[in-house]
């Protein structure tokens, strides 16, 4: 762990060689990405975090106060840690951050893996708008359930990216911590639909990057993906069979085959 102008921020760090930065998504730690980090061929520098108010990491954001450069400060802060370029890797909100922090270009960000990465904006006047209100809704709808003190509001949530019944099937320490942090992920949501990305400000990250999102993926995440396949110059979309939005954990051997075959 990294205590940095009083803040603490989790730093996991493994290995030498070119620097990989592992940004887990909401409900989660640096622990989402042990499985893919085992997989993976030696020669390479881990570094793995969390985000604000998950693990060990301080939350720096209020009801009043919850911008992207909240995580994204975390970002940089372990960049100035590093102190080389890095390659950026990120699962679900964790993806959008990691792509708010290439964007920010404050960071030398040599790539960019985004595993079903949700900057939700990139599809609010994509089509008819209808998958970005319903996405939408379901968060406001997910925020009053936390206010209400609805005991498995994170379901909502779960079950949104990963279908029925994923939230139940989840083991019980998994979904107590879930709970516990409820009100981080409510400002997660208001962060993601505060983070202003178009579709054309795509178009300067002119670094490879790899776009991963399971076949069984949420329309939503479908459109997002889609959103960013067709703007980023230099991009390699892969989608991985029988899978859903936790693909990291559930088909963890072949997102670390993806990510050895694009990262140097």
């Amino acid at each position: 762990m990294l205590t940095i102008d009083g803040r603490n921020i989790d730093c996991i760090q493994s290995g030498e060689g070119p620097a990989v930065l592992f940004i887990p998504g909401s409900y989660s730690t640096a622990s989402a990405w042990r499985q893919v980090q085992r997989g993976l061929a030696p020669g390479r520098q881990l570094v793995t975090t969390s985000l604000c108010g998950y693990g060990s990491t301080s939350d720096s954001r209020t009801a009043q106060d919850f911008g992207m450069q909240h995580e994204v400060r975390v970002v940089e802060a372990l960049a100035r840690h590093i102190d080389a370029p890095v390659h950026l890797v990120g699962h679900s909100f964790g993806g959008a951050v990691a792509l708010a922090a290439a964007l920010s270009g404050r960071i030398d960000v040599l790539s960019l893996a985004l595993f079903e990465a949700n900057p939700i904006a990139l599809i609010r006047s994509h089509g008819d708008g209808v998958l970005y209100q319903e996405t939408l809704r379901m968060s406001r709808g997910f925020e009053s359930a936390v206010a209400a003190g609805e005991p498995d509001a994170p379901s909502r949530i779960i079950d949104f990216w990963g279908g029925a019944g994923v939230y139940a099937a989840m083991p019980e320490p998994v979904r107590a911590y879930c709970r516990q942090t409820s009100s981080v992920n409510v400002l997660d949501w208001r962060t993601a639909f505060g983070f202003e990305v178009a579709p054309a400000d795509l178009v300067a990250l002119q670094i490879p990057v790899l776009l991963v999102r399971g076949a069984l993926a949420n329309p939503a995440m479908v459109q997002m993906t889609d959103v960013m396949a067709a703007r980023l110059p230099d991009v390699r979309q892969v989608v991985v069979e029988d899978a859903g939005h936790f693909l990291i954990t559930s088909h963890a051997a072949q997102c670390a085959a993806l990510l050895d075959s694009f990262l140097p």
